[in-house]
């Protein structure tokens, strides 16, 4: 890469020297890009910048804000973070990811306005669905894990490793194995929600209340405001899947915000 100019984003930093730091940059042309740099360079705003050199690590020259941007605030902020930490974490190195870079731009303009816990939500909701779709992650609203066709009446689990599984058992059941799991909580963690997958149980980990199929086939329309909920849910486990069930630093400070207010 000989003084390209690029377009993009600086998702993390650390500092590097008295005057420069380590820059971990989403770019439109490269997708993600380490580089070196005078510090003082944002967060959350639009950059133009040159970068050269022929190693992972560049040298980032010549550095202009395309646009000021409003500082982001509280559970805006955090969020931001959380989008930040995904992306840097997710995506591979200099891979261009031209969709991913265009929604990522959109969902950090949409955080600088002012947001309902539930359209905050929403926000999240749709970067995360374009991140795993270009990621090869895409949730299959039609299928179960056998490739049959999710029945209306039918209640599932969701495995991040496999999508859909079928519940064997009935509702009645299923709330007395519920009972059990509050009256005895020292034995919950030998209990899990039945699998038709190779007639296993999932791990304790994996223990979730079921979906009715009917709500998964609502979820084929889209991501909405009526299934939000049941969106985040499976949102956070694959996610937590994709990190191998590692602590995100900014899902703990978003925790800590909440718990401080």
């Amino acid at each position: 890469m000989r003084n390209e100019p690029l377009h993009a984003y600086s998702l993390h930093q650390r500092p590097y020297q008295e005057k420069r730091s380590i820059y971990y940059l989403f770019t439109e042309e490269h997708g993600i890009l380490h580089g070196v740099g005078k510090k003082g360079i944002p967060q959350f705003a639009p950059l133009m910048l040159f970068a050269t050199g022929k190693k992972s690590l560049k040298t980032l020259q010549q550095v202009n804000i395309v646009e000021t941007v409003p500082s982001l605030m509280g559970q805006q902020q955090y969020a931001a973070l959380y989008v930040n930490e995904i992306t840097l974490k997710l995506l591979p190195v200099e891979d261009s990811m031209p969709i991913v870079y265009a929604r990522y731009a959109h969902t950090i303009t949409q955080l600088q306005q002012s947001l309902s816990p539930v359209e905050l939500k929403l926000v999240l909701r749709g970067y995360e669905q374009v991140l795993f779709s270009e990621l090869g992650f895409a949730i299959d609203l039609e299928q179960d894990s056998e490739q049959q066709l999710i029945e209306k009446d039918q209640s599932y689990y969701f495995a991040p490793d496999r999508g859909w599984v079928k519940s064997l058992v009935n509702e009645s059941e299923q709330q007395s194995v519920s009972n059990a799991q509050t009256n005895r909580p020292s034995a919950a963690a030998a209990l899990a929600s039945p699998s038709n997958f190779g007639q296993r149980r999932p791990s304790a980990f994996m223990r979730q209340s079921s979906i009715k199929g009917e709500t998964i086939l609502a979820m084929q329309a889209g991501i909405s405001e009526p299934t939000i909920d049941n969106w985040t849910h499976i949102h956070r486990q694959l996610i937590d899947h994709l990190f191998d069930y590692q602590p995100l630093q900014s899902r703990i400070l978003w925790q800590q915000f909440y718990r401080y207010q």
